[in-house]
């Protein structure tokens, strides 16, 4: 008779330790969070803090925030051009648009005009050899906005890519 209850222990042990193996290899969800830069004008929600690397240029300062969560990476920036620097509206998003998949050697899947907060812009997605990228850009006087993300495709980070372009706005007016 003491077999019986030494057999139900150990298979309550091992279904224990099973359902704790499972759990611990369970990708728990990102504690996102809305972030918004000190005099950036948009805020977003990021899964969790994003690091910060300011570029400058000649004719721009870009301000880049970046994080990699999982098999992707999101990506919120913003470039102040210079007074100088005459950027035409309806040529300057496209331009950004094409040295962006450029950059990746990736392929225009679609592209279509977008408006946020009354602010016109252009949301496109891409292919390259390793990931799927989807961007948006906006050009408010002489400050251009992006948000991109870059999912490598062996991933479905959907719902995240979603959360985080649905969640972009505009803050305060921008010059």
């Amino acid at each position: 008779m003491r077999l019986a209850p030494s057999k139900f222990s150990m298979a309550a042990v091992l279904l224990v330790m099973f359902t704790s193996v499972v759990v611990g290899q369970e990708e728990v969800p990102p504690p996102w969070a809305r972030f918004e830069p000190e005099g950036a004008g948009f805020s977003v929600l990021m899964p969790g803090k994003p690091q910060e690397t300011i570029t400058k240029r000649p004719n721009y300062t870009l301000y880049t925030y970046a994080i990699t969560f999982g098999r992707g990476t999101y990506v919120a920036t913003y470039s102040d051009y210079t007074p100088e620097a005459k950027l035409d509206p309806n040529t300057a998003l496209i331009k950004n648009r094409d040295k962006f998949n450029k950059s990746f050697d990736a392929k225009l899947l679609s592209s279509r005009e977008i408006t946020i907060d009354g602010h016109s812009g252009i949301e496109f997605t891409s292919e390259s050899p390793a990931a799927n990228l989807k961007s948006q850009l906006f050009l408010i006087g002489n400050r251009m906005y992006q948000t991109a993300t870059m999912i490598f495709k062996d991933a479905d980070q959907t719902p995240g890519v979603e959360r985080f372009f649905s969640s972009f706005k505009f803050t305060t007016t921008t010059k």
